[in-house]
């Protein structure tokens, strides 16, 4: 029972420590509009975790972390652009005066990208939509969006949002994904370095 509870306060820190350094690389990112740098800490997640499934004979609970970290980079940014429009965002109504369409930008098919001038309200940057969430802007049409003076964070459509707190309570299973996926690699880290089992001794 003791070594059971060593291992999971083991997979546990592990786990939580990797999710301070993804919070930390985040943040420095938004704060500094470094956008290379999620760049980079994904590719990194993506190679070691390669790796490392690779040397474990292609054990399936590295492929669990790097899903899981993938997702908490993910959701830390969502966090962070959310915080950013609370606080600071505020509720325009523009009206379309033109839409031009950027064509030639190599992103295919399924992306375009729209310069959007607005007769009223705050300028917008450009704009990218898909097929799958696309806003269908329309010239004449009157919207209401929520702009960040301080230009942190895009553009959102709608209202005011809330506090972040979704994107705050999904990271919990998130973490406890990653605790799990780190328990094996911890007992056996623990064995290597000499923790008895706890179980009865032999005379």
């Amino acid at each position: 029972m003791g070594r059971r509870v060593l291992v999971g306060a083991a997979s546990t820190g592990a786990a939580l420590g990797l999710w301070a350094i993804l919070r930390l690389i985040g943040r420095t990112a938004f704060v500094t509009h470094a956008l290379w740098i999620d760049a980079l800490c994904a590719l990194v997640i993506l190679l070691g975790c390669v790796f490392l499934c690779t040397c474990w004979y292609l054990d399936i609970r590295w492929l669990l972390c790097a899903v899981c970290l993938f997702g908490m980079l993910f959701l830390q940014n969502r966090e962070l652009d959310q915080q950013a429009l609370h606080r600071h965002g505020r509720t325009e109504h523009v009206r379309v005066r033109q839409i031009q369409w950027s064509a030639g930008d190599g992103t295919g098919a399924s992306v375009h990208r729209y310069t959007v001038t607005v007769l009223d309200g705050p300028p917008l940057a450009r704009i990218e939509e898909n097929g799958l969430m696309g806003w269908k802007w329309a010239v004449d049409g009157t919207y209401t969006v929520t702009v960040d003076p301080q230009g942190s964070a895009p553009l959102r459509r709608g209202d005011k949002p809330g506090p972040p707190v979704i994107q705050q309570f999904l990271q919990i299973p998130l973490v406890l994904g990653l605790a799990f996926a780190l328990w094996r690699p911890a007992g056996l880290l623990l064995r290597r370095q000499g923790i008895p089992s706890a179980g009865p001794t032999q005379p």
